[in-house]
């Protein structure tokens, strides 16, 4: 007679952790395990194994997970983290989000500042979305490009980019920093000047653990790359308000890499 421990393990075993982390503009505060779902039910029919899924917000304990390999497939928004587990070898990356390919960090100041370029910024008081935000890190890494030296000693971190247009409206900061263009176009559009943006990098990756075998991974980019052809696919997009996803591209993540310091 076969034990129920010994089954258990046997379920274990078998289940795979789907590790989510949506960052924190994105979030929208329905429960990610019924957001998920469709597409859940679609990876468990395509690879014959329970998925699931685990919310990760933290991001310390994200890359402290992702360290320790614990997670089988991961969807993740900020990038850094993705691709310096992509980097470790650990973790294979296989798809992009369709619509954030091209997701930039951008600089903003008052109509009347002074400020014209990045070279301006130097020792002036900046307000960045966190400071382990995918946003504040490429803007780091641009400044670090032009010799700045310790650049975070003069950021005023705020947990969402929305508020960092009224730091700089009431002076608290003389220049800002946002990764939404939506934000971007609103403070132009009363008058302010965005001075600068920052290379693009791909964000909300998807990746796998390199323990799946080369034709468990090859399914789950298939499935990705074609969710937008079908209408279980759809439904599943429309879940986790994606449009679909792009395949994840060597060159330049490994571009982008390079130019964050990872």
């Amino acid at each position: 007679m076969v034990s129920l421990t010994f089954l258990t393990q046997i379920s274990s075993a078998q289940e795979w952790i789907l590790a989510i982390n949506e960052g924190v503009t994105y979030q929208d505060g329905s429960p990610v395990t019924e957001r998920y779902k469709p597409l859940v039910d679609l990876l468990e029919k395509e690879l014959k194994r329970t998925v699931k899924v685990q919310a990760v917000d933290r991001y310390n304990n994200f890359e402290a997970g992702l360290d320790a390999e614990r997670y089988d497939l991961v969807f993740i928004h900020p990038a850094h983290l993705g691709l310096r587990a992509a980097k470790s070898g650990k973790y294979v990356g296989l798809a992009s989000a369709k619509d954030y390919t091209d997701y930039r960090a951008r600089i903003f100041v008052k109509k009347d500042s002074a400020i014209k370029t990045l070279a301006d910024l130097r020792d002036k008081k900046i307000g960045v979305p966190s400071l382990e935000s995918i946003t504040t890190v490429m803007f780091t890494a641009n400044l670090n490009e032009l010799g700045f030296r310790d650049p975070a000693s003069r950021f005023s971190a705020t947990r969402y980019q929305d508020a960092v247009p009224f730091m700089v409206e009431n002076g608290f900061v003389e220049a800002g920093v946002t990764g939404s263009g939506a934000i971007a176009k609103e403070w132009t559009a009363k008058g302010g000047r965005v001075i600068a943006e920052t290379k693009p990098v791909p964000i909300k990756q998807f990746l796998a653990s390199r323990k799946l075998s080369p034709e468990q991974r090859d399914k789950v980019q298939n499935l990705l790359l074609k969710l937008s052809e079908n209408d279980a696919g759809k439904n599943a997009l429309k879940g986790i308000n994606m449009k679909g996803f792009v395949a994840w591209d060597n060159t330049v993540m490994t571009d982008a890499t390079k130019r964050l310091g990872l």
